[in-house]
């Protein structure tokens, strides 16, 4: 699995998707924080507007959010979106590809503890703008059918397995929400840290 790296660093030259791509966003500026709320709001935009893996690229994101994507890989299959929440929260949207070179059939987005000091969990509060409720009613206006996986008996030999994330599935897109701190999805006021985009070929 190919994850574009998730903070963005002075080596990475920002090559944008497409040179006068059409924003349906102003482009942000990558060194300025955005709340988590609006953040949300133009990831959720972005996801209505993917039906399959070429709704995934570069240029579509930046269509959607207006957050300007950085290009990782020469044959532009790792890219991604990153920048600040606040002094404590960082964000990242990046490509997910499972072949070296082949094109990214997922995106994932989470918010990222950005401290220095990590001793103790950062306060969630402000990446908890919209929590699995929000998230369930929200896809749902988008067509989104809630999935419910069926249960499964603990196996030892695995280990500990966390929770199940929550998933939607609307044609041959996948959104699974993962609860921060590993909180139960199913719980309706968890706080969600990140998704999964997933398309199928």
């Amino acid at each position: 699995m190919l994850l574009a790296p998730a903070c963005t660093g002075p080596n990475f030259i920002h090559a944008p998707a497409k040179e006068n791509a059409a924003m349906t966003h102003s482009p942000a500026d990558a060194s300025a924080p955005i709340e988590s709320g609006q953040l949300i709001a133009r990831v959720l935009k972005l996801i209505d507007s993917i039906h399959g893996a070429a709704d995934l690229a570069p240029e579509n994101i930046e269509r959607q959010t207006g957050l300007p994507v950085r290009i990782h890989s020469a044959d532009r299959t790792e890219y991604a979106a990153s920048g600040r929440v606040d002094a404590d929260w960082a964000y990242s949207l990046a490509s997910v590809s499972y072949r070296q070179g082949q094109a990214p059939s997922r995106l994932d987005f989470e918010f990222i503890d950005a401290r220095a000091d990590r001793g103790k969990p950062a306060d969630p509060a402000a990446i908890c703008a919209l929590d699995v409720d929000g998230y369930r009613r929200a896809l749902s206006r988008q067509g989104f059918e809630e999935v419910r996986l069926a249960p499964h008996a603990p196996d030892p030999g695995f280990g500990f397995r966390g929770v199940e994330p929550l998933s939607f599935v609307r044609g041959k897109v996948e959104v699974s929400l993962l609860a921060y701190e590993d909180a139960d999805p199913g719980e309706g006021r968890a706080c969600v840290a990140g998704l999964h985009i997933s398309t199928q070929s």
